[in-house]
């Protein structure tokens, strides 16, 4: 008995050890930061808006990999997708065709704020013009 109770505490105290050292994603204060983002933004902040999205996608390309962009692409944010969709595309790779593809269908609304021109599209049209161009958003 003594024996069972021991395995127990030790398996307990490794998974523990292991959850505690993992850092799991919702802890991650720039994805934080995204899910607060209202629209898609390229680099000019035009008329009273703003480019928090812009932004925040350079920081994310040079602080996190491909795995952290993949989840982000099955995210239910509509955002936090087309995030991922921006970065895994400006991360040069073949099988980042086949992801925007994927995507291609996804009729989540969004707004594009473009400088002063504010529209809506939908996460697929999104999807098709990184396809066109993976830098579209830039200067």
């Amino acid at each position: 008995m003594k024996t069972i109770i021991c395995c127990l505490v030790l398996v307990g105290n490794i998974t523990i050890a292991q959850a505690q050292s993992a850092k799991p994603p919702a802890f991650d204060p720039l994805m934080n930061k995204l899910l607060t983002v209202k629209w898609i933004s390229n680099h000019d902040p035009g008329f009273g808006g703003g480019n928090e999205f812009y932004k925040l996608s350079k920081e994310l390309l040079s602080s996190h990999d491909r795995s952290d962009f993949s989840r982000m692409v099955n995210h239910r944010n509509p955002i936090a997708r087309a995030m991922g969709l921006l970065c895994l595309t400006q991360t040069a790779s073949d099988e980042n065709v086949l992801l925007l593809l994927s995507h291609w269908k996804d009729d989540e609304m969004v707004y594009l704020n473009q400088g002063c021109i504010v529209s809506k599209i939908t996460i697929g049209e999104f999807a098709q013009r990184l396809l066109r161009n993976p830098h579209f958003l830039d200067p």
